[in-house]
């Protein structure tokens, strides 16, 4: 445990769930620093969750385990330590970003041998287009032979 503020998230709440009770719900373990409410930024709704801060870690310990499982507004509560979320685009996938620095990456694991050729997993090569396709003539898919290139045989009449 770190020097500070102890954070506790507090999940599964209904949305009209105010500040106020989730404060009265905590209270009795101990004194609150802050309640935080998560709401949506481009909406200002509530996400259905919050972030309780204490000084005291005993006291924090004691309100998860007092909190844990109460009902409030008919659903059970979700009470844990809140932990923080490391390298934050990582996670979310963005372009441009770097992986986690603990961990493995996708450069990271191993080659098998399944990988007669070398290449890593989810790599694919470029896309060449056929010679028969440049001059405009129709070709059956090279995946499904049955399918052809764009036209169903069927419905068209033949050329």
């Amino acid at each position: 445990m770190s020097k500070g503020l102890f954070k506790i998230y507090v999940g599964n709440l209904d949305y009209k769930v105010t500040e106020f009770a989730v404060r009265r719900l905590f209270e009795p373990f101990g004194d609150l620093e802050d309640v935080a409410m998560a709401t949506d930024k481009q909406t200002g709704k509530p996400r259905g969750f919050a972030i309780v801060m204490m000084r005291d870690h005993s006291e924090a310990l004691k309100a998860i385990g007092g909190v844990q499982g109460r009902r409030l507004m008919g659903r059970p509560l979700v009470v844990n330590e809140a932990i923080a979320k490391k390298n934050r685009k990582a996670a979310e996938g963005e372009k441009g970003s770097k992986p986690a620095a603990s961990g493995t990456s996708a450069t990271q694991l191993p080659k098998t041998s399944s990988f007669s050729s070398g290449s890593s997993v989810g790599s694919r090569s470029p896309r060449v287009p056929s010679r028969g396709a440049q001059s405009g003539e129709q070709r059956p898919s090279s995946r499904n032979p049955r399918r052809s290139g764009g036209r169903n045989p069927r419905r068209s009449s033949p050329r």
